[in-house]
C-alpha cells in the first residue's frame, strides 16, 4: 500500500440494531476513486487493506456481469478487432454470438469480479453436460476470450479460468479425422460430372459446364471450398499452370482475406484442370469481382448452393450413400484428395502444410497424421539404403 492510499484509508465502527460492522474507506488502486467496503470483523478490514495494492480486487461499481462482458467482447470483435487483430468476418461473428448466448444462459448474471476457478470449472462442466466435447471446447475458448477482453477493459485483474480446460483425447481426435474419398470414388465422381457436362440436355450441360471445372479445381488443388468460390481469374495462370490463393469467400457471400497468413500460397495444377478452365473461361458469366465461379448473375456463389445443387446429387448419382440414403462426404472432403495423394507420393508434412495452407504443421498432423503411417515400410527401406551407401564408400573395422 502506498503512502497516499494509507493516508486516504480509515476504518470506522458501525453499530447496527442486530450487529456491528466495520466500514473501510479507501482509495481504489485501479480507478483512484474513494470506495467503501464493510466487514464483519476489524481484523478482516485490516487484512484487506494490507493486501489491497497487490490483490486482484475490482470494486463492484467497476465490474460487469458476464452477459455485459460478452456484449463488450462481441462489440470489439465486430468493430475494432481484439488486441490489434482485424475485426472478425460475419460468419465467425455469428458463431461467437451463439457462444455468447449459451454462456449468458449458463451464468450471464454473475459479476465477473466474483468469478473463481471453481465457478469457471462449473461453467465448463455444464457445457460438457449439454454439448459435445468438441463444441464445448470452442465455447470455453470464447469464454476465456471474453474474460481476456474484460481484463483489458479493467473490469477484472486476474484470470480465474486460467487452468480451466477441456482436453480432447487422441481417441476423440481419431474420430475427427478428415473423411477422404478414395481414388476410385473420386474417379467415379469426376467421370460422372464430365458425363453431366456433356449431357444432351442443354440445361444440365450448362449447369455442369461450371460444376465440373469447380470440382476439378477443388480435388486437384487442395483449396478450401471458400477459396475456390472466391478465386478471381487474375490468380489463375493458364501458362504456368498455377493458382494463387489471396482471398476467400465468406458464408455471408462476401470476399475477404484468407483464413490465415499461411493460406496465401501458389499451387501447381495438373494440365487437365487448366484445359478445362480455359474452356470454362469462354463461357464464364461476367463478374464485377472477376470471379472464376460466380453465379449466373455474376455474384458470389454460396457453399450451400453448390453442395445441395451439385455435390450431394452427384454422390447420389454415383451411389455414394449410406443405408439411410445420406451422402458420404461433405463438400470440403474433396479438398483432402490432393493431400492424401501427395502423402502417398512421398510429400513431407512441411510440404503438405504449405500446400493446404495450414497455419502450423501440428494442424497438418492432426488432420492427416494417420496417413503418414503408410510410409513406415519405405522409411525402413531408406534406412538400409542409406547404410549401404555409407558402407560402400569404405570398410568398417570392428
Amino acid at each position: 500500500m502506498t503512502g497516499a492510499n494509507r493516508f486516504m484509508a480509515d476504518i470506522r465502527k458501525r453499530e447496527g440494531t442486530n450487529r456491528t460492522t466495520w466500514q473501510l474507506r479507501f482509495k481504489d488502486p485501479n480507478s483512484g476513486k474513494i470506495r467503501y467496503k464493510s466487514f464483519e470483523r476489524r481484523k478482516d478490514a485490516d487484512h484487506f487493506l494490507s493486501k489491497l495494492s497487490r490483490s486482484s480486487y475490482v470494486h463492484e461499481d467497476d465490474s460487469v456481469t458476464l452477459a455485459e462482458a460478452s456484449d463488450r467482447w462481441l462489440e470489439a470483435c465486430e468493430s475494432t478487432g481484439r488486441k490489434g487483430r482485424e475485426p472478425v468476418e460475419g460468419a465467425t461473428l455469428k458463431k461467437y454470438r451463439l457462444h455468447a448466448d449459451i454462456l449468458k444462459a449458463l451464468a450471464g448474471s454473475i459479476q465477473i469480479n466474483t468469478l473463481t476457478p471453481s465457478i469457471c470449472d462449473r461453467i465448463r462442466d455444464d457445457l460438457l453436460r449439454t454439448r459435445s466435447r468438441k463444441y464445448a471446447r470452442k465455447i470455453l475458448a470464447s469464454f476465456k476470450a471474453i474474460l481476456s477482453q474484460a481484463r483489458s477493459d479493467g473490469r477484472m485483474r486476474h484470470n480465474p479460468a486460467e487452468n480451466t480446460a477441456i482436453i480432447l483425447s487422441k481417441r476423440h481426435l481419431k474420430n475427427e479425422r478428415a473423411s477422404i474419398p478414395s481414388v476410385e470414388e473420386v474417379s467415379l465422381l469426376l467421370s460422372k460430372a464430365l458425363e453431366l457436362k456433356n449431357s444432351p440436355n442443354q440445361q444440365i450441360s450448362q449447369a455442369w459446364a461450371r460444376y465440373y471445372p469447380f470440382f476439378l479445381v477443388l480435388a486437384y488443388s487442395g483449396m478450401r471450398p471458400g477459396e475456390v468460390i472466391g478465386l478471381p481469374w487474375k490468380n489463375v495462370d493458364l501458362v504456368r499452370s498455377t493458382i494463387r490463393v489471396t482471398q476467400d469467400a465468406t458464408e455471408d457471400l462476401e470476399i475477404g482475406l484468407p483464413k490465415s497468413a499461411s493460406a496465401y500460397r501458389t499451387i501447381h495444377m495438373p494440365d487437365l484442370t487448366m484445359i478445362e478452365l480455359r474452356k470454362w473461361q469462354v463461357r464464364c458469366p461476367a463478374s464485377r469481382l472477376d470471379l472464376v465461379f460466380p453465379t449466373g448473375a455474376g455474384s458470389v456463389e454460396s457453399n450451400s448452393n453448390i453442395a445441395h445443387r451439385a455435390w450431394y446429387p452427384l454422390q447420389k448419382a454415383c451411389g455414394l450413400v449410406d443405408s439411410a440414403g445420406t451422402t458420404k462426404y461433405a463438400l470440403k472432403s474433396l479438398r483432402h484428395v490432393r493431400a492424401s495423394l501427395e502423402i502417398h507420393n512421398g510429400a513431407t508434412a512441411k510440404e503438405l502444410q504449405a500446400l493446404m495452407g495450414h497455419s502450423s504443421v501440428q494442424i497438418t498432423f492432426d488432420v492427416y497424421g494417420h496417413l503418414f503411417k503408410d510410409h513406415e515400410e519405405s522409411r525402413a527401406l531408406r534406412a538400409n539404403k542409406i547404410a549401404d551407401q555409407i558402407i560402400s564408400c569404405g570398410k568398417f573395422v570392428a
